[in-house]
């Protein structure tokens, strides 16, 4: 019966939450004094950089590697998105303040922005952990094996995740700041981090194509890549747009004209993908 009661307290908190992050002016919730989520037995010890975590790792970008992390250690990281919107979808992206350095974590689980928005500082125990690289995008999860018999690092269980994690003090959405990305961005060292694109159209935009409709003909597992107008962008298959059919923002008409777009730029291979996390992201260029 304890339980049970403690499950309802748990759930009448995160619909609050929820519902309060439904408004277009909203106060993050405030962890400094324990939360009913992650771990808050968890202290500060043993605390890495991401580059010296990839140090310790080298394989942590190689496709269909699954490597357990067996060092005890930690990473203190701040959110940079989220899946508010559903683009960025049972993961979420996190950075280094001072490095700017950034990995994915994949968690299985829905609403995760409830207690992890923007801004959010994280305290991860890697101990017990994967990394390794999906489409050579380094990131943290469990082993998972597909269809074909390949395992790579996917998402964790919820409960493996809450077990890891910490959240540290209040949600500082302004420590958060996009880079600007240009061609010259070093594919294998910034992917993973949030960029800005200036003054980019998406060809064929006509103000009917939508980012990522159902019937659209190049819909792909359930997402929609769209390709840049302007060179050295439209030269090159390797930059683009990508949206999940299952956003929030997937039927929107893409605007015609120059937009900077944020987002979360992940390696897909030999490709970057801009995975914008809601429509704030989509900033029309005026004349």
């Amino acid at each position: 019966m304890e339980k049970y009661i403690k499950y309802l307290c748990g759930l009448c908190l995160l619909c609050v939450l929820c519902a309060s992050c439904q408004d277009g002016d909203w106060d993050a919730p405030d962890f400094s004094d324990g939360v009913p989520y992650g771990n808050n037995e968890l202290t500060e010890t043993n605390v890495i950089t991401i580059a010296q975590l990839k140090a310790q790792y080298p394989n942590y970008a190689a496709n269909y590697t699954t490597t357990e992390i067996t060092a005890d250690a930690k990473l203190r990281v701040r959110v940079t998105g989220n899946d508010v919107q559903g683009n960025l979808y049972n993961a979420i992206a996190v950075q280094e303040d001072e490095s700017g350095d950034a990995l994915i974590v994949a968690i299985s689980g829905n609403d995760l922005f409830a207690f992890m928005p923007v801004g959010q500082e994280l305290l991860i125990d890697l101990k017990g952990l994967y990394i390794g690289g999906y489409g050579a995008q380094p990131q943290l999860g469990t082993p998972y094996t597909n269809a074909s018999g390949s395992t790579y690092v996917s998402r964790m269980s919820n409960t493996i995740w809450q077990n890891h994690v910490k959240l540290i003090g209040k949600a500082d959405p302004k420590k958060v700041a996009p880079i600007e990305f240009t061609s010259a961005r070093d594919l294998e060292k910034d992917c993973g981090k949030l960029m800005t694109i200036k003054n980019v159209s998406i060809a064929g935009a006509d103000g009917t194509v939508t980012w990522a409709s159902k019937n659209d003909p190049t819909v792909r597992s359930n997402s929609v890549s769209k390709y840049f107008a302007e060179s050295p962008y439209s030269t090159q298959s390797k930059y683009m747009v990508y949206t999940s059919t299952y956003s929030d923002f997937a039927n929107t008409p893409i605007p015609t004209g120059k937009m900077n777009l944020t987002g979360i730029w992940k390696r897909y291979n030999n490709a970057w993908e801009l995975v914008i996390r809601s429509v704030e992201d989509i900033e029309v260029v005026k004349d």
